[in-house]
């Protein structure tokens, strides 16, 4: 008789259990397509053409700088049977010097580059970070996620 009891409520603890966890609350869960994103967004689509501004100005620098160093090589070439050997090892310095700075250019200009671009995403995450959040909890999600994220593919 005692087993049975303890059988009885053991079943009946079960249950109840059972009956809270199906009266949860389901989870709800959210994914965020960052590309539509990018590819819809009027503020996100201005910033990028300000980017494209700032590369073709970058761009232009450098090129000039390209057509200097090439005038500058193609000068020697015409010059150097004439001049002699300590004018040769002057216009060849001059030369080094010459590309080393349009080397140091490029290289500047492209870190600047992805300064701006690492900058500017930091920025737009930020911004779509709060109102992805604003949403989540008025709409009452449990979890959001981004739809390129490793586990979602």
């Amino acid at each position: 008789m005692k087993n049975v009891l303890s059988l009885i409520l053991a079943s009946f603890a079960f249950v109840g259990f059972q009956a809270t966890a199906f009266s949860a609350q389901a989870a709800k869960v959210g994914v965020v397509d960052l590309q539509e994103f990018q590819k819809q967004s009027k503020a996100y689509q201005k910033i990028r053409a300000d980017i494209q501004k700032n590369v073709k100005a970058m761009e232009a620098k450098l090129q000039e700088e390209n057509r200097s160093l090439m005038k500058l090589e193609d000068e020697f070439q015409k010059q150097s049977m004439m001049l002699n050997l300590d004018a040769q090892e002057d216009k060849r310095r001059e030369l080094e010097k010459k590309r080393r700075y349009y080397k140091y250019l490029q290289e500047d200009l492209s870190q600047e580059l992805k300064s701006i671009e690492v900058d500017t995403v930091k920025k737009i995450m930020g911004e779509l970070e709060v109102i992805v959040k604003e949403i989540g909890e008025k709409e009452g999600y449990t979890l959001i996620l981004e739809k390129r994220a490793a586990t979602l593919a």
